[in-house]
């Protein structure tokens, strides 16, 4: 069986974690399997949306806490690390839509999942966890990087000191989702709102998305040359140019993502 499953309609791919007896934790299965099929997926135009959930009653337990009891010495440590990070890189560069739609808990790597989406939808029966303190670890997979950027860095601090369950109601009500749905409209919603994004102008989108995630980071001028490099390419993409004609004669652009 596939630890990684990876379906795609309609121009979305619908990537789910399918390890669901082990909560879908951060095993090296499915490491491999997201970062193989993130690259798949960068190279394939005809997919212009991606949505992450997880089999079963749970989003991702976060880590393989099994394997933690092994020993190992620091250039094992270092390349366990190197193979959790592999598939975020992926995830965090790939040049479109993203969104997680959080069908259970999603604790320590599985917030961190969540976190490197564009979009987080959130089922009302979800529950989202830092659980690393709990396991005397900092908190990885870039989940402290993204976090202060959603909820600011006293409630980031909060959430990762404590490593206390928060109701999805609460994540909303603090802009850690961006929505919360029964769970049983949760894929329904979450497909509606993939393939809209996937009728979008892809290379725009993707050139924007490259932006805001160097917008914390990039000093004035480096970002308008970035935004005069990026810009110079949407000129000559194909949606643009049918974009100017539809404008012109009145008509809704119909974008086809090249």
């Amino acid at each position: 069986m596939d630890s990684v499953l990876c379906e795609i309609k309609n121009g979305v791919a619908y990537v789910t974690l399918n390890q669901p007896e082990r909560g879908n934790a951060f095993s090296p299965e499915i490491k491999a399997g997201l970062t193989g099929i993130l690259r798949e997926l960068r190279g394939d135009y005809s997919v212009r949306a991606i949505v992450f959930t997880g089999a079963g009653k749970l989003f991702s337990a976060g880590g393989d806490i099994s394997s933690m009891g092994d020993r190992q010495n620091c250039l094992e440590g270092r390349d366990r690390m190197r193979l959790a990070v592999d598939w975020l890189k992926e995830l965090v560069n790939i040049e479109k839509p993203t969104i997680a739609a959080v069908n259970g808990a999603a604790a320590g790597g599985g917030l961190s999942l969540a976190l490197a989406c564009d979009f987080i939808v959130s089922a009302e029966s979800a529950k989202f966890i830092s659980s690393f303190g709990n396991i005397g670890l900092v908190a990885d997979m870039a989940s402290m990087y993204f976090l202060p950027r959603r909820v600011g860095m006293a409630k980031a601090k909060e959430i990762a000191f404590w490593g206390t369950p928060m109701a999805a109601a609460e994540a909303k009500e603090i802009g850690l989702v961006d929505m919360v749905v029964p769970l049983e409209r949760l894929l329904p919603s979450v497909k509606e709102m993939a393939e809209a994004l996937a009728k979008r102008p892809t290379y725009a989108v993707g050139m924007t998305k490259k932006m805001i995630n160097a917008s914390f980071e990039t000093d004035f001028n480096t970002f308008l040359d970035m935004e005069v490099n990026y810009q110079a390419v949407a000129f000559q993409t194909e949606d643009h140019k049918n974009a100017v004609h539809a404008f012109l004669e009145k008509k809704a652009p119909q974008f086809i993502g090249k």
